[in-house]
Formats: structure tokens, sequence, C-alpha cells
């Protein structure tokens, strides 16, 4: 019963929310079927910082008419309240926003450079259809490439927003999960970050606190697993010095017991290409490679070892690629 008491609520709220609505202005009958021009609705359009939206007056001279056997609610006129126009904007941007209809229209760009969808919209004044409004991504698709003026000063496009204030996305959590959504947001370009951080952004905050992934369990046993999987997400920050650092005086927890001879084929998973300062992590207290076994007296030096010792032969350590009588003489 209260869930049903409940949804009858909401359909009551939403009828008489509905019932304050102006009717759906459709762009698409007046530009598409009725061929008008943006400025034959939009007179002052180049000479306001709001876009120009049609007053009273100007729908009247087709709708005068055209209305005449309509009931009020279907009139043109209810888009109207006063002199001034009910329905939803195409460009509802917050009062936080500093922006200007007049700078963008009159640097000679068609109207449909930023209002490329809006001749096909049905609906403006309900649903989903309203969501046109200008957002940061589509600013940035040309302010990003260094058009407009003071395009890397918040100030220029935000009241509020600046550096020392954190935009709303920026929310209180944000410090803790800032990793998870850059690297999860493909969508997202790089020079959205860069619009207020520099790339040493990062590393000025990580040098001193490392990021929640980088617990105790991560520096003893995670961190191997992650980089095997994706070497590149940890080149971001580390080189591969990095590595080398620590591994020179411990060798990995999983190089243990059966880890290493005969097949060796595990030592390509970290060290490829093969060098000397890798081999030397596990192999500091072996024999010198002058004391290799030296060639059989039927081995010549000029036959191709790999032709017997290749692959799925036997062979006692890794192959190299290097020229075998550079230790077997």
């Amino acid at each position: 019963m209260a869930a049903g008491l409940g949804l009858a609520g909401c359909i009551l709220i939403d009828a008489l929310v509905q019932s304050e609505r102006p009717f759906a202005f459709s762009h698409r009958i007046h530009v598409l079927e009725e061929g008008l021009d943006c400025v034959d609705c939009h007179s002052a359009w180049e000479d306001a910082d709001d876009p120009g939206l049609p007053l009273p007056g100007q729908c009247a001279l087709c709708h005068a008419e055209l209305d005449a056997e309509k009931p009020p609610e279907h009139r043109a006129a209810a888009l109207f309240e006063g002199e001034r126009f009910k329905a939803l904007r195409a460009g509802r941007l917050s009062d936080e926003i500093l922006f200007s209809h007049r700078a963008h229209a009159t640097r000679g760009d068609e109207c449909a450079a930023c209002h490329a969808t809006l001749a096909e919209n049905d609906g403006l004044a309900r649903g989903p259809a309203a969501e046109l409004a200008l957002d940061m991504e589509r600013c940035l698709a040309c302010h990003a490439a260094g058009a407009g003026p003071r395009e890397a000063e918040c100030a220029a496009c935000h009241r509020e927003i600046r550096a020392e204030v954190a935009p709303p996305s920026h929310r209180a959590n944000w410090k803790r999960y800032h990793g998870t959504v850059v690297r999860a947001r493909t969508d997202l370009r790089a020079d959205q970050c860069a619009l207020c951080h520099q790339e040493s952004s990062c590393e000025s905050c990580h040098h001193v606190e490392l990021p929640a992934s980088h617990d105790n369990f991560w520096r003893r046993r995670g961190h191997g697993l992650t980089a095997s999987m994706d070497r590149d997400s940890c080149a971001t920050c580390h080189d591969s010095d990095s590595c080398d650092r620590c591994h020179q005086e411990s060798r990995p927890l999983d190089h243990r017991g059966l880890w290493g001879a005969p097949r060796d084929l595990h030592c390509l998973t970290c060290h490829e290409p093969l060098r000397s300062e890798a081999c030397s992590v596990c192999h500091a207290a072996t024999p010198s490679h002058a004391l290799a076994t030296p060639l059989p007296g039927d081995h010549l030096p000029g036959m191709n070892c790999r032709q017997c010792h290749g692959s799925g032969q036997p062979l006692p350590h890794v192959d190299n690629g290097q020229s075998c009588t550079g230790c077997h003489h």
C-alpha cells in the first residue's frame, strides 16, 4: 500500500510540474521544415552577451494566424511570460560561467559550429533533448588549441573556480579516488588535467605521499604482479632503474626453490632485453663467464650452435641472443 501511495504521489507531482511547463518547442519544425534561418528568431545575436531569444512580437508575425484556432495552451504565446521566453534554452549555463554569445557569434563561424544538432531537436522544453548546454568538453574543442583570450586562466570563464578553488568534481574524496578516475576514464583528454595541473603536479605530491594502492603489501608482494600485467602504468612514474635499485640487492620473493635452471624461461618476463646488469641480481656469486665450458673438439668456431642447441633443445642457461663463442672458446 505504501508503495502504491508513493507511486500515486509521484504521478501527481509530475502532472503538476508538467502542467506548469510550456509545450515542447521544436527547432526541427522551424529550421528544417519551414526553412527559417537562426537570425529570423534570434535577432539580437550580434548585440548582446546573452543569445538573442525571440520576443512575443517576432513569433506573432507567423503565429498570429497559425495559432488562431489553437487552444491557448498550444499557442506560441504560451511560451512567454510577459516578454520572457519560458522554454528551456539550448545553452543553459550556470550563473558561475562567464560567457559572451556575442563574442563567439561575431567571429564569423556558422551557428552550427556550436549548435550542430540543434536544428534536429524536436522538444527543447523537456526530457533528454533539453540537455544541449555547453560543457567543458565542447569548450575545450576550440580553446585547448589556444583560441580565445587568456585561455589558460580559469577566471576567463569562471566567476568562482580559480587556481585556489577546486571545481565541484573535485569533491572531498577526490584525493583518494582521482587516480582511479583518471585510469578508468579513457574519454578524459590529457589537456583537461593540464588546464590546472602541470606534469610535475603528480610528482610533487606522490614523492611525499604514496598513492593509496602503494601500501606495505604492495611494496612486498603486489607490485610485481601488477608490473607483469601493465608495465606502462608503472612507467608513468617509474623508469627501469627504479626496479634495479631495489632488486640489485634483493631478489623478488618468488625467486626461490625451483625458480631457476634448467629452463629459465621466467627470466624473460622481466629481463628483456637481456643485459649483463640484469643477470647480476641472481648470479652475483656464480662462476665468471670466462670459466665457461670450452668448445668440444668437434665444434668448429664457424658452426651454427643453435641448430643443435636451439628451441626445444637442452640449454643450461638462457639464450641471450649473443654469439656462443663469446664465452665458449
